[in-house]
């Protein structure tokens, strides 16, 4: 008997299958529960407390090379690098207790070298885009807890910002006139900060597929130290559902919204703004295409297995994506001809941990833009 729902997306997938099944055999290979499949010497540096790591760092960081070192616990070390020069580091000591609790108290030194800027509002024009760079470092102490479903996060600290001249750009934040007035261009700017955070996680995983339901509320507050004239308070929801029809398809959501109130001063940077765009709401856009003082998206997958590796370990996961988001000045004064639309599709290789690998062309009102990644959005 033909599936007519499932045949014409099988037929329209079915290139994936022979790229999928190379991509998800290594995958398989790379996750398998037996460490002695691992090179001596990778394992050797491993049981010493070193975790190298590819990733991003940041927006537009690029890939990123990362090394952590564990190995003299409490105490931690990491240090990454981009190839657009990006990097991070940092040191600080973390406890770890049995019932799930844990204290850390570090500090993060992080260079952006090469984010977008194009405006703050909904109305921003594609082709008026800067560039910069920006120099943050935080010290800061970080509590969490958790009990049963239900995860407690409390941090605070100090945070330092320095924006600069991006090296070797043609356009740089800095001498364009219209953002003389912009807060946190010109001005180095120092925050005492504060965050309390509450996540509600009732998902599990079964076989490669997440089910269930995850929320998490969080309030930040920041307050100008030294010469900074500048205080806000910041609030913010992320919700994903996952939805599963079978044991090879379902339905994956998720819905942001996060709005800035300034408290006094001269408002909030705006590096601070509220974002849109790439994977943090609409994926036909450059990461941070829109920035303001509010935000709300929803973000939508019809995901199918195509693929499934033959020992069980790996799949490729065909998808459909469907995105909607808008910037405004607050949450009250968004509108519907405030939205930004992306459609488009893709491919993961996902184990039952985590995705591994994904790729997606996304059609928006900036036209096409293609990514590929070692995360996911949700």
């Amino acid at each position: 008997m033909v599936d007519g729902v499932a045949l014409p997306f099988r037929i329209l997938v079915l290139p994936l299958r022979a790229v999928g099944w190379a991509l998800a055999e290594a995958a398989g290979l790379l996750v398998t529960k037996d460490p002695k499949g691992l090179p001596p010497f990778i394992q050797s540096i491993i049981d010493n407390g070193v975790q190298p790591g590819l990733g991003t760092i940041g927006p537009r960081s690029g890939v990123a090379a990362r090394v952590r070192y564990v190995g003299l616990s409490p105490f931690f070390l990491t240090a990454a690098f981009s190839i657009r020069t990006s990097q991070r580091y940092q040191a600080g000591l973390r406890f770890d207790s049995q019932v799930g609790r844990f204290l850390e108290a570090s500090y993060t030194f992080q260079r952006d070298a090469a984010p977008h800027f194009w405006g703050v509002g909904p109305s921003t024009s594609k082709g008026a885009v800067t560039d910069y760079l920006w120099d943050h470092q935080r010290a800061s102490a970080l509590f969490g807890t958790r009990i049963a479903t239900v995860r407690l996060f409390v941090d605070g600290g100090y945070e330092d910002n320095r924006v600069d001249r991006s090296k070797g750009r043609e356009s740089d934040l800095q001498d364009n006139a219209a953002f003389d007035s912009l807060y946190g261009v010109n001005e180095r700017v120092k925050y005492g900060m504060g965050t309390v955070s509450l996540a509600l996680d009732f998902t599990r995983q079964v076989d490669f597929q997440t089910e269930g339901i995850f929320l998490q509320l969080g309030t930040s507050i920041f307050r100008g130290i030294d010469a900074t004239d500048s205080d806000f308070h910041r609030f913010g929801l992320l919700l994903r559902s996952y939805i599963p029809l079978n044991a090879r398809q379902m339905v994956a959501l998720q819905i942001m919204a996060s709005e800035n109130k300034p408290d006094g001063g001269q408002g909030v940077p705006f590096y601070h703004l509220a974002r849109l765009g790439s994977e943090d709401g609409t994926r036909s856009l450059s990461q941070d295409r829109y920035r303001d003082l509010a935000m709300a998206a929803l973000m939508s997958e019809w995901r199918y297995e195509v693929w499934r590796e033959l020992h069980g370990r790996s799949r490729v996961e065909a998808f459909f994506l469907f995105d909607i988001g808008a910037v405004q000045s607050s949450i009250s004064r968004l509108s519907w001809s405030d939205n930004i639309k992306s459609l488009g599709f893709g491919w993961r290789v996902v184990t039952q941990r985590d995705a591994m690998f994904l790729s997606y062309l996304a059609f928006g009102p900036d036209g096409l833009r293609f990514r590929v990644k070692f995360s996911t959005a949700f």
